[in-house]
């Protein structure tokens, strides 16, 4: 029976994991922290006796890898699904906006609901669906050397319809500014929530905290089916021998009982403990921190799940069971920042969209996710390297390869199928 090792237990180990024990070949995952997840957790707050994301997560209708997985560990039943795609927005102005799409039928609804988006013109809703209806007649090709904000103005978007919609979307799903971002990864996305189906457009949002959700039912979809994950242990190196992985080695012990080996560890794990040179691998990314902010109040009463923000540096708004949570995404700036000046950044930016004061909140938690994402730019779209490596047992999984995705949920679980995919292949030989 052919045995596979995986390093690394982020939703693309885990991924990868699940499926191999599913089709019953013998899987141990090795993971550093005292439980899997990687960026995707949750825990207790003990001030509050509440548990919490470290960051909130969105999926999409469209994420169809993500989904899969979450069929595949029996926890379809820990989200909530949109019929059709709603947002709302908050302004300053205390009014709301909205994007619904309740009407109709796909993509008309998504249509009439730009239509209805008022906080835009008439001449910027009208150039915004010609630009919609245009995508599908596009090749990558030709925006391969353009960011989004030159693809956008190239294209006849306003300012102010970058500052009231692109920028919302493209900082929330891209993690990043519209001058950083690759066009090609954001014409990527553009098709699939608008040419890909009613429900590949909506939003699903776990109903729990990230472990409860999803990481909890892979462990024990993994353990039920017979693969063994290890935490709290660190791996330092692989032995290679004619190009091939004899031994892996941790800080306690050597694994030398396998066939195949999946790195699921992001590019800087990855290369302490394999020169990257050895993968030829010539990829430097830079990263994009998201920062959350949870907020316990004295009162507490919205009508929506989630709310975006218009024209302001706070993004998202979360509303929990009993505390709301900020995001704020490309938030590199505000990284070194202390709790106290993020604080009373948050609230004075918060004050002016919702009736709450300082004197409001019982209790705060700031998350600092530094190394959230990687940066999607234009220099490393033809460099990140496929799963397949030129070590012949080894394959590398994580956002970060080569998926044609950005650093995503998705990403990452596309890439533990990926991978599992060429073991599997090899095993069939």
């Amino acid at each position: 029976m052919k045995r596979c090792l995986i390093i690394g237990g982020g939703i693309a180990g885990l991924t990868a994991a699940s499926i191999l024990t599913s089709k019953k070949i013998p899987v141990t995952l090795i993971e550093s922290s005292p439980k899997p997840g990687g960026r995707t957790y949750s825990f207790i707050d003990k001030d509050s006796d509440t548990v919490i994301d470290n960051g909130q997560h969105i999926i999409m209708g469209c994420y169809n890898e993500t989904l899969s997985f979450v069929k595949l560990i029996g926890a379809v039943n820990n989200f909530d699904y949109q019929k059709n795609l709603t947002l709302n927005f908050l302004h300053k102005s205390k009014k709301h906006y909205q994007l619904n799409a309740d009407a109709y039928f796909y993509p008309v609804n998504l249509f009439y609901a730009i239509l209805k988006y008022n906080i835009l013109s008439a001449k910027e809703r009208i150039s915004f669906i010609v630009f919609i209806l245009k995508l599908p007649l596009l090749s990558e090709k030709s925006l391969i050397n353009l960011n989004v904000k030159e693809w956008l103005v190239k294209e006849n978007q306003s300012s102010h319809t970058l500052k009231y919609f692109w920028e919302i979307l493209c900082v929330g799903a891209l993690n990043t500014s519209l001058e950083k971002a690759a066009a090609v990864t954001f014409f990527k996305i553009l098709i699939q929530i608008f040419f890909k189906g009613n429900f590949a457009s909506t939003i699903i949002l776990p109903k729990y905290g990230l472990s409860e959700s999803i990481i909890d039912p892979a462990i024990s979809f993994i353990e039920k089916n017979g693969g063994k994950i290890i935490s709290s242990e660190t791996v330092k190196e692989l032995i290679i021998e004619n190009q091939k992985i004899v031994t892996v080695n941790s800080e306690t012990n050597s694994y030398n009982d396998f066939d195949f080996v999946i790195s699921a560890l992001p590019l800087y794990g990855l290369e302490k403990i394999i020169p990257l040179k050895t993968l030829d691998i010539s990829l430097e990314l830079q990263y994009s921190t998201i920062l959350n902010m949870h907020l316990w109040f004295t009162r507490l009463k919205f009508k929506e799940k989630f709310y975006g923000f218009l024209d302001s540096p706070l993004h998202w708004l979360f509303v929990k069971e009993n505390h709301i949570n900020i995001v704020i995404s490309n938030a590199n700036h505000l990284a070194e920042k202390s709790k106290e000046e993020i604080f009373y950044l948050v609230m004075n930016e918060l004050e002016h969209f919702i009736s709450i004061s300082k004197s409001d909140v019982q209790h705060y938690k700031i998350i600092k996710e530094k190394r959230a994402t990687f940066v999607p730019g234009i220099d490393i779209l033809n460099r990140k390297p496929n799963s397949k490596t030129k070590i012949k047992n080894l394959f590398l999984a994580g956002d970060w390869i080569n998926t044609g995705l950005p650093s995503t949920i998705e990403s990452a679980a596309k890439s533990g199928r990926i991978a599992v995919d060429l073991v599997l292949n090899e095993i069939c030989k």
